[in-house]
């Protein structure tokens, strides 16, 4: 059998879901509950970019300090892109300040 295994993707379900269904949390708690999360040893960092001309959004995993750094690199060129890094003990969000939509 060649190729990936087909898992089920619910994201029409989360999508179409009402905003009630999910509940809020202060920063206090996030922040706790952050601090209960760990990557493996394997993963350098987790980033979350999401473009807001286009709105999309990607996320990449890295296992090298160096790969997520030109990607970095990368990334910042456009003043479009919004930023969330991630590795084993923060969480950055960067934005371009001089960035209009």
């Amino acid at each position: 059998m060649s190729g990936k295994a087909d898992f089920p993707n619910n994201w029409q379900e989360v999508h179409d879901a009402d905003s009630e269904d999910f509940g809020s949390c202060t920063f206090e708690e996030f922040q706790e509950m952050m601090s209960l999360w760990h990557l493996p040893s394997s993963i350098a960092c987790v980033m979350r970019v999401e473009n807001k001309d286009t709105g999309k959004i990607k996320e990449y995993t890295y296992r090298k300090v160096s790969a997520a750094t030109n990607k970095m690199e990368k990334l910042v060129e456009d003043p479009a892109n919004v930023i969330t890094i991630m590795d084993d003990t923060t969480i950055h969000h960067l934005m371009n300040p001089t960035y209009e939509s």
